[in-house]
């Protein structure tokens, strides 16, 4: 699980510039209609130290069979929603997890059922108990910052920084040969003039429902990978005429050797991409290539 940056870096990031060109993504949204049960938990003096100081956790769950398709398969979206607040009632923070739920009866989407109901109660669990996770940080600079502002003012004023979120959501699922595949977007905001996006994808074996990696499926070494995507960047690197990336892309890219982490897959192949200030401004979002499936071996 990885970490989530520290709360004292703000002050910087309230200086970070957000200039350079748009990028457009490969990737299809899908639409969700949702119904929602709200399950609120008021904590007592008791349960809030055992939260995280929290005085509300509300909880929502929403979905509803949607009909969407990735080849033969049905599924619709479902998604998770917490929300973490002060003793006093400020909102901390809001965590939002959406994932795919498959329609079948089969061992494999059961199986990918399965794994998509543990992520969904391995992260809460992270965000309650892991004390460098978002809700963990946002708790201890909220709670701190009224504490800070009752004692001042002798009541809690607007806060100088919006409550700290972390959104998932479903980008894509996507059905190639025996391989299903899900791709997740995710936003986190900790303060700061802007958030920062992530991604991640999941590609499971259609009859098993067991996790493969990307590794496992393609027909050529770490090296030649490399090579083929780090070519491929650099061409659009050179062919850029607008001056949308850092002067040392070409440097950063020919040093980089774990393309392999960094992609998703589509119909037409597997996109491969560099991060927000890799070789390119916040603003540019993500550098994106597009490797056909068959020159893969997939």
């Amino acid at each position: 699980m990885k970490k989530f940056m520290c709360l004292t870096l703000t002050a910087a990031l309230l200086l970070t510039g957000c200039n350079g060109k748009s990028a457009d993504g490969n990737t299809g949204t899908v639409a969700q209609t949702e119904s929602s049960t709200v399950q609120e938990t008021p904590a007592s003096a008791e349960t809030s130290q055992e939260t995280t100081e929290a005085a509300t956790e509300e909880t929502q769950t929403s979905g509803e069979k949607g009909g969407l398709q990735a080849g033969e398969y049905t599924y619709h979206l479902e998604k998770e929603e917490k929300t973490w607040s002060t003793e006093k009632g400020q909102l901390a923070c809001t965590v939002k997890l959406e994932y795919p739920v498959f329609e079948g009866d089969s061992d494999g989407e059961k199986k990918i059922n399965e794994f998509y109901e543990e992520w969904v109660s391995d992260m809460m669990e992270n965000y309650e108990n892991d004390p460098d996770s978002i809700v963990s940080y946002a708790m201890q600079y909220r709670t701190e910052e009224e504490n800070s502002q009752t004692a001042a003012e002798g009541e809690t004023e607007a806060f100088t920084m919006p409550p700290s979120e972390e959104d998932f959501t479903v980008g894509g699922v996507v059905s190639h040969g025996n391989l299903i595949s899900v791709y997740h977007e995710s936003y986190t905001y900790e303060g700061g003039a802007h958030g920062m996006p992530g991604r991640n994808n999941h590609i499971f074996d259609k009859e098993t429902g067991k996790e493969v990696t990307l590794a496992s499926l393609i027909n050529l070494s770490n090296d030649e990978l490399n090579t083929m995507v780090r070519d491929k960047f650099l061409e659009v690197v050179e062919n850029d005429t607008e001056g949308g990336f850092f002067e040392d892309a070409a440097e950063t890219l020919n040093a980089k050797n774990d393309f392999i982490e960094y992609y998703y897959l589509t119909d037409e192949g597997v996109v491969f991409y560099t991060t927000p200030y890799e070789i390119a401004p916040y603003a540019a979002g993500y550098t994106e290539v597009t490797i056909p499936y068959e020159e893969l071996g997939m």
